[in-house]
């Protein structure tokens, strides 16, 4: 077939290939070893409770140390709503706590210290959640609060090798993990001067084709400059992984039971993983 013949598929055809090969080249490359580095000064950045759980929980374990940042830790959001009964501020105060103590169980199974970074989730602020156009300008009004409690939770003298910083990706166009990610590349450089930076593939959204693929369009689209690069990181046994996600019951109907939405979505055979994403080296 020749290019022509390609072309005609269309943009999203032609990407959904390029992801295809891309996800295919991930399996036959070897992780950035620096990756396998691990420092009690690495910073997890979860725009609320339970998304570096989700999306990397697994990689997360085997490190076990290390600082989450929750910024988004304010919220009123439950998967059954009917569970907290009280109305108004009184609410979103408990159901606020409610998150927070399961975050605060998560970071202790894994060997985490956990920070709050006391910020709105997007329907308190106002928004849909899905209102990724208003991203940008949102990112701009949380700027200073955003950067601040990152700073606020580094220790100051880490000394030795380089710690991590990891920042999801936006996959899904959750607005809050958009305003993360682009306050990130904002200050990419101001924030590489004390961590080394990798991306992480937000799980649940990633787990669907469609949501990965647009997600990862957009990811790339947003980060081009730093020419990032996709490590595979297998999940090992998805129980274990099942036992963190479940350590959030107020994010679920039912316990989870299928390791589905923890893995992303490929169209090529693959183990259940997490996938992180890091600036190509000169």
């Amino acid at each position: 077939m020749n290019w022509s013949a390609i072309a005609s598929f269309g943009p999203k055809v032609l990407h959904g290939l390029s992801l295809t090969a891309q996800d295919l080249a991930t399996r036959q490359r070897a992780a950035p070893a620096g990756l396998a580095e691990t420092s009690a000064h690495d910073l997890y950045l979860a725009p609320h409770c339970d998304d570096v759980c989700f999306s990397l929980g697994a990689f997360v374990r085997r490190r076990r140390q290390g600082i989450l940042l929750t910024l988004f830790s304010n919220s009123g959001y439950l998967a059954r709503p009917w569970t907290v009964t009280t109305q108004g501020d009184e609410r979103i105060a408990a159901i606020s706590s409610l998150r927070q103590r399961e975050d605060l169980a998560f970071a202790r199974e894994v060997g985490l210290r956990r920070c709050l970074g006391g910020l709105d989730e997007a329907p308190l602020r106002g928004f849909d959640p899905f209102e990724t156009a208003k991203a940008d300008d949102d990112s701009r009004r949380l700027d200073g609060a955003v950067t601040a409690a990152i700073f606020a939770a580094a220790r100051k003298d880490h000394g030795g090798q380089q710690p991590w910083l990891f920042c999801p990706m936006g996959i899904g166009g959750h607005i809050d993990h958009m305003v993360v990610l682009k306050i990130v590349l904002r200050h990419y450089r101001a924030l590489q001067a004390r961590w080394r930076i990798a991306f992480y593939e937000d799980l649940h959204y990633a787990a669907t084709w469609r949501e990965r693929a647009a997600g990862l369009a957009r990811f790339q689209n947003l980060a081009a400059p730093l020419k990032p690069r996709r490590s595979l990181w297998p999940i090992g046994e998805s129980a274990d992984k099942l036992a963190l996600a479940a350590l959030y019951p107020s994010q679920f109907a039912t316990p989870p039971a299928s390791i589905k939405p923890f893995t992303p979505a490929q169209r090529i055979p693959a183990p259940a993983h997490e996938a992180l994403w890091t600036a190509e080296r000169p």
